[in-house]
């Protein structure tokens, strides 16, 4: 009891002496936000304790319980608090997916992870991540388990600028490939932006990941064309009019309509004709009287 007053006594001490007593938090433990069964392994998406710099966002692999290999992605969280959003269609992922958002505005980082079979024996998972607010950036990575390591077989990062990319899963779920879309919004008045496409495939022969410029003979693109124009000036015009056209490009209309009759459309590349029809739906609901088509670019 005396131990106890002498206590007491000295709390009120420091109390009335004007100080304070700042309890100490606790070390922060790992967060693992997502995990994914490939063959014997086991994937974690995981936010990493925080440090000073912040708090790495890694995939782990492991094995009976036990961590035998990592990944730290390029974009790192400012905190472990993570809420669930759904990916839309100027994300960077496949629309309708899960991510995981940490943040606001400039501290904002998502993440999206979609795992894929992508040959019999050979799986891997497909991570994209979203940061930033007025300029934000995109990286993707194609993350691999092999002979007990966890390989980054592809990756890409968006570069300086008005630059856009997107990773789409197509295929079944005994064979996925991706689809990589890579873009540039040229804010020069009179002159397009540039959207381009590649197949991400695996090559059992050399056991990499082959890249296929599309549309391609075997995989043609499809355009969501939803408006053509005489100058490429007039649809900069027209997208900015309109609130139901700003997440579409100005593309030159002669790459992909060789008969159009203005110089650039508004339009978007899709891998599939299933999310292009999806996405004209969406335009003529937002805009009963637009004129939303769905082509097939080939060769």
């Amino acid at each position: 009891m005396v131990a106890r007053r002498r206590c007491i006594a000295s709390l009120i001490g420091l109390l009335a002496a004007g100080l304070m007593l700042v309890p100490v938090p606790a070390v922060s433990a790992d967060r693992v936000l997502q995990t994914f069964q490939a063959g014997q392994f086991v994937l974690d998406l995981a936010i990493a304790q925080c440090l000073s710099s912040g708090c790495p966002i890694e995939v782990r692999l492991r094995t009976g319980g036990r961590v035998i290999d990592r990944v730290t992605l390029p974009f790192a969280a400012w905190s472990q608090r993570a809420s669930i959003e759904l990916v839309d269609a100027i994300w960077g992922a496949d629309a309708g997916r899960k991510a995981w958002a940490t943040g606001v505005e400039n501290s904002y980082v998502s993440t999206a992870a979609r795992l894929l079979r992508m040959a019999p024996r050979t799986r891997a998972l497909l991570v994209s991540q979203l940061a930033g607010f007025e300029h934000p950036k995109r990286n993707h990575l194609l993350l691999m388990p092999r002979a007990g390591k966890l390989t980054v077989a592809w990756k890409a990062q968006e570069g300086a600028g008005p630059t856009w990319s997107a990773t789409q899963i197509v295929g079944s779920s005994d064979r996925g490939e991706i689809v990589y879309l890579d873009g540039f919004l040229d804010p020069t008045d009179d002159t397009a932006e540039r959207l381009d496409a590649v197949r991400l495939s695996w090559d059992s022969a050399t056991a990499r990941v082959q890249e296929t410029p599309l549309p391609a003979p075997t995989m043609p693109l499809y355009l969501l064309d939803v408006g053509t124009h005489a100058t490429i000036a007039e649809a900069r015009e027209a997208r900015a009019a309109d609130t139901c056209l700003l997440g579409y490009w100005v593309l030159d209309a002669g790459r992909f309509r060789a008969a159009a009759d203005g110089k650039a459309l508004l339009g978007m590349l899709y891998a599939t004709r299933a999310a292009a029809e999806h996405a004209a739906r969406s335009v003529q609901q937002c805009q009963p009287d637009a004129n939303a088509r769905v082509l097939t670019v080939t060769p």
